[in-house]
């Protein structure tokens, strides 16, 4: 780093109010060359987002790098990593410096706009979850996005399909003007989404690109109301649930032919199965039942065999169960289930022979959780704040955060990492 001898007086001068201890979450600061400050700023909230790190902030007069950084000026403020950020041609060079050992320990130039603006911030956001990798060997999120169904903030009528960046910023509408849609999904790609476009008493399942807009109508959804799809996770099959008179069963159709929904529930008269989460691996569905009276979390074979109840019934202290998310490591379901005269939202590990665990308290309306690709973190719809909005947990930690949006927000559904190809 050259600094100006007053700018080294500043820096000695400057507390940063990170506190280390064994065990405790790295501190990362990132430094850039000229021009790039809107760059880092990006990549510092995706930083910090992620949950791993203790942020290390400098003004952006320190900030800025007028030559290559030099690790032993940062030693002193206990920072562990510093990642530095420089022009190269048409893209930006990453560099990650480990403070202690005085190395570069990982680098490259990535292709990206330094205005991150618009669709730009997405190749940004990719280097954020590297960084991530390069430091932890985990997996960023910082390169994915968010669909709800937004309410206008005047008049609360429905307002469509968004999707917003997972920093809450680059909103942009996905879902033609008019008509009422809910449950908005992404297919495992990332390309497409569907979601249920209800007119005329019918809800139509609508499988659309994100990057044309064209839409196609699942044929055999032009009758009753057919919801809360899920798509396998190899994207060519997807199960919804639908409505009649009688009740609710799950019906799975096939995507690449647009063909050949059969139903894979048959559970007598009045009894409601909606909701379907395929497990990562495709083998299993977790769904939501009323066949036993009140609605409980079940699961069964892909194929319809093998149904029984997944989550465990407390015995009465907390109630009905809904909307089951299976995380994609496969180890848990997260759900939003009756508690203390409201809904909260909960995660039941597979396989441990332990009770759900309540995740949220905040508020009396929590539900319709949603995994992040690194099973770690939620995105799930409170009315903590006296109106439906979206709120980012991460489990580990249990902070949260709220993701912006204008108006009313409700149906997350987080998106698998995007890469290049995606739009």
């Amino acid at each position: 780093m050259t600094a100006s001898r007053a700018d080294a007086q500043d820096i000695e001068r400057i507390r940063l109010g990170i506190n280390y201890t064994a065990g405790a979450r790295p501190g990362v600061l990132v430094m850039a060359g000229a021009g790039l400050d809107s760059v880092r700023r990006v990549i510092e909230r995706d930083l910090g987002f992620s949950d791993r790190f203790e942020m290390a902030f400098l003004p952006d007069s320190l900030a800025r790098l007028s030559g290559a950084l030099v690790p032993a000026t940062l030693k002193p403020l206990g920072v562990a990593w510093a990642v530095e950020l420089q022009r190269a041609g048409a893209g930006v060079e990453v560099k990650l410096h480990d403070i202690g050992a005085g190395q570069v320990r990982q680098q490259g130039i990535r292709p990206l706009d330094p205005g991150a603006a618009g669709e730009s911030r997405l190749a940004i956001h990719r280097v954020s979850d590297e960084v991530v990798t390069w430091i932890t060997g985990g997996v960023g999120i910082a390169a994915t996005r968010m669909l709800f169904k937004a309410e206008d903030a005047g008049t609360k009528k429905d307002n469509g399909v968004w999707r917003v960046d997972s920093d809450g910023q680059n909103l942009v509408r996905v879902t033609r003007p008019g008509g009422l849609v809910i449950s908005p999904t992404w297919a495992p790609d990332g390309t497409r989404i569907a979601y249920t476009e209800i007119k005329d008493y019918v809800g139509a399942l609508i499988i659309q690109s994100l990057a044309t807009g064209t839409r196609v109508t699942v044929p055999t959804t032009v009758s009753g109301n057919n919801v809360g799809a899920s798509f396998s996770p190899d994207g060519s099959k997807v199960v919804f649930g639908r409505s009649a008179e009688d009740g609710a069963d799950l019906f799975e159709a096939d995507v690449p032919r647009m063909c050949c929904a059969h139903k894979l529930t048959t559970n007598g008269k009045l009894a409601d199965n909606v909701t379907p989460s395929y497990s990562p691996d495709g083998r299993r569905i977790a769904f939501m039942s009323t066949r036993a009276g009140s609605p409980q979390i079940y699961a069964m074979d892909a194929d319809g065999t093998d149904q029984a109840v997944l989550v465990p019934f407390d015995g009465g202290e907390t109630g009905a169960s809904y909307a089951p998310d299976w995380s994609p490591d496969g180890t848990s379901i997260a759900f939003g289930r009756d508690a203390a005269g409201g809904r909260q939202v909960f995660v039941y590990q597979i396989g441990t022979g332990r009770p759900p665990k309540q995740l949220t308290s905040s508020g009396r309306q929590n539900e319709d959780p949603s995994w992040a690709p690194d099973s770690r973190h939620l995105i799930f719809k409170s009315n903590r704040t006296g109106r439906d909005q979206l709120w980012i947990l991460d489990v580990e930690t249990a902070t949260s955060r709220q993701l912006p949006t204008p108006g009313g927000a409700r149906y997350p559904a987080w998106s698998p990492i995007l890469r290049g190809t995606n739009p």
